[in-house]
């Protein structure tokens, strides 16, 4: 079984060395603002990005049960079935 090992053990966090002869620069580079849309870079709708449509369930369960939707038979889960929540002898599989 293999050793439980930290996050930190794969690194990512710590500072990149640099070379010793190298001087930091902490002046900060200036920043063209004028025409940045960054914040809305690659959100427009004609980026041929299709909207996703949201999955849709298959199946309900009900504790204590819930009326099939064409027999009437009280189950605990049911199967949507052309729009209807059925038990599992009405489905059509």
């Amino acid at each position: 079984m293999p050793e439980d090992r930290s996050l930190d053990d794969f690194g990512g966090d710590e500072p990149a060395e640099s070379d010793p002869g190298e001087a930091e620069s902490t002046e900060a580079e200036p920043v063209d603002a004028a025409g940045d849309d960054s914040a809305s870079a690659g959100r427009n709708s004609d980026d041929g990005v299709d909207e996703v449509t949201p999955a849709t369930a298959t199946a309900t369960w009900t504790t204590g049960g819930a009326g099939c939707e064409r027999c009437g038979d009280r189950v605990e889960r049911r199967w949507l079935d052309d729009g209807d929540r059925v038990c599992p002898d009405c489905k059509t599989w």
